[in-house]
């Protein structure tokens, strides 16, 4: 999944009611540390609190018209949130999605 700021570009090859679990923290006899779970919902809301960090949390920090604001201002309007997962453990490849861009 990967989306914009405003929410008017949204690319998936998941379907809106799809839910994909992930783990992290997984270790040889022991329980998952901390599983969760990734569904467009849950990251629709994830991206309104990433990118809110980019002018709540950093551009606020410099002044008006600053160099370093503006930069921050950029970014937060010019990138996307991407949340990448391949199950494939043994033969996957995460970046053959980007061959065709």
């Amino acid at each position: 999944m990967a989306v914009n700021k405003d929410g008017s570009s949204w690319v998936s090859n998941v379907g809106k009611s799809d839910v994909n679990a992930v783990t992290w923290g997984v270790f040889p006899a022991k329980e998952i540390i901390q599983p969760t779970v990734v569904d467009p919902a849950s990251f629709a809301v994830w991206k309104d609190e990433a990118f809110e960090i980019w002018s709540r949390g950093w551009a606020c920090r410099y002044p008006e018209g600053d160099a370093s604001r503006k930069l921050l201002e950029e970014i937060q309007g010019s990138y996307f949130l991407v949340s990448l997962v391949d199950n494939d453990y043994i033969n996957g490849d995460l970046f053959a999605v980007f061959s065709d861009i």
